[in-house]
């Protein structure tokens, strides 16, 4: 199967998200883990270039007010962190989020 590429989801995200993407600011992820010195925005460890998801230590966007809580994707919102750290901060934030580090 050497060659064959696997087709595009269409609808990785809800359409919902969609939109919400479609209105924020165009991210380049590179430039903004560049910006954050590879560093993660929750741990603040640092984050290994050469990890690609969905190598739990890879590089993700973190959105720091999460969209299911009404936040945007805009370059105020997102910070990059660790596929670990996103996924168990899942979508909190404020006072909650501090909750899991305890």
């Amino acid at each position: 199967m050497a060659g064959k590429r696997r087709p595009l989801r269409k609808n990785f995200y809800s359409k919902k998200r969609r939109a919400i993407y479609a209105q924020g600011d165009e991210i380049d992820h590179l430039v903004l883990f560049e910006k954050f010195n590879w560093t993660c925005g929750i741990c603040d460890g640092n984050i290994n270039r050469r990890y690609r998801f969905p190598h739990l230590w890879a590089a993700t966007v973190d959105h720091i007010v999460p969209i299911s809580k009404g936040g945007t994707h805009t370059w105020d919102n997102v910070r990059p962190a660790h596929a670990k750290c996103n996924f168990e901060r899942g979508n909190l934030f404020g006072e909650d989020e501090f909750r899991i580090a305890i």
